[in-house]
Order: C-alpha cells, then sequence, then structure tokens
C-alpha cells in the first residue's frame, strides 16, 4: 500500500470512528429528551439556518479550493468557521442566561455535548486549513491533503446536517 492509499485509509478510519462517537451521542440525546421534553421555543432557528449556510458555504469553498487551487477559498473557509464558532457561542451564552446549562440534566448534558463536539471539529478543520496555507508556503503541492480537507469538511457538514435533524427539528 503506498503513501496515498494509507492517508485516504486514515481519514476514512478517522471519520468511521467520528460517525462511531456521534451515533452514540445522538443515540443518548435522543434517550434523554424522553426524560425532559421542552418545546423548541428555546432555540433560535434563524441562527441555525445562518449556521447551516455558513457550514454549506464551507463545504462549497473547500471543494472550489479543491478543484481551483486558490488560497482565497481557505481564508473565506476560515473566516467563515469563525463566524460560525461565535453564532455557536452566542447560543450557549443565550441558554446560560436561561439556567439551561450542561447541568441542569441528562438533555442539556448530551446537547451540549454534541454541539461542542461539533464545534471542535471546526476548530479542527480551521487548523486543517491554516495547514493547507503553511503547505503552500514552502510550495508542497499535496492533491491528498487537499481532498482530505474538502471530505473533512463535507463530513463536518453531513453531521451537523443530522444534528439539526435529531436535536432542533424533532416534534
Amino acid at each position: 500500500m503506498n503513501k496515498i492509499n494509507k492517508k485516504i485509509l486514515g481519514i476514512w478510519l478517522f471519520f468511521i470512528t467520528d460517525c462511531i462517537m456521534f451515533l452514540c451521542f445522538f443515540l443518548s440525546f435522543y434517550l434523554s429528551k424522553n426524560i425532559f421534553f421542552l418545546n423548541n421555543k428555546f432555540y433560535n432557528y434563524r441562527i441555525i439556518l445562518i449556521e447551516t449556510i455558513l457550514l454549506l458555504l464551507c463545504s462549497f469553498l473547500s471543494l472550489k479550493y479543491l478543484k481551483n487551487n486558490k488560497k482565497k477559498y481557505i481564508f473565506l473557509n476560515i473566516f467563515f468557521s469563525f463566524i460560525f464558532l461565535i453564532l455557536e457561542y452566542k447560543d450557549y451564552i443565550h441558554l446560560k442566561k436561561l439556567n439551561l446549562t450542561n447541568n441542569y440534566n441528562n438533555y442539556f448534558s448530551n446537547y451540549y455535548l454534541i454541539i461542542f463536539f461539533h464545534a471542535f471539529h471546526v476548530i479542527l478543520s480551521i487548523f486543517f486549513s491554516l495547514n493547507i496555507i503553511f503547505i503552500r508556503i514552502i510550495k508542497f503541492n499535496f492533491k491528498v491533503i487537499n481532498i482530505m480537507y474538502s471530505l473533512f469538511w463535507h463530513f463536518i457538514h453531513i453531521i451537523w446536517l443530522c444534528l439539526i435533524f435529531i436535536i432542533y427539528l424533532k416534534k
């Protein structure tokens, strides 16, 4: 097996383990929502829509970078990632003001675990983006790293869509 195949295999193994982790988190969340069920009025759906658009845009920009190999797409991706994280932080502050912290009950404990774990992946993608910029500065051209970068963004976006359906769009 050559180096390229090992890297691609490595990223897919990472995705598989992450999917298992998110699946466990989602299952735990689903089971806890039966214990504590609120109507959805404490969620700000406008912000959730903006966050979704931002992540879709980041996935699109990662594809544009993969196709055109221009740094501006990575910089825009980093910018929109930071905006996403700021909106997530504002959501956390909003819920904290309502005293709905992770210590409130299992529902919010699971909610914050999923949201923070997803935000951690967005932070990882920012570091991934900075790594690609650094690689370009030292004049390496790694097509495999670019593909992994794009795959990672699509993975984050797919997890976000699952998160929306499981957490925000429940009955």
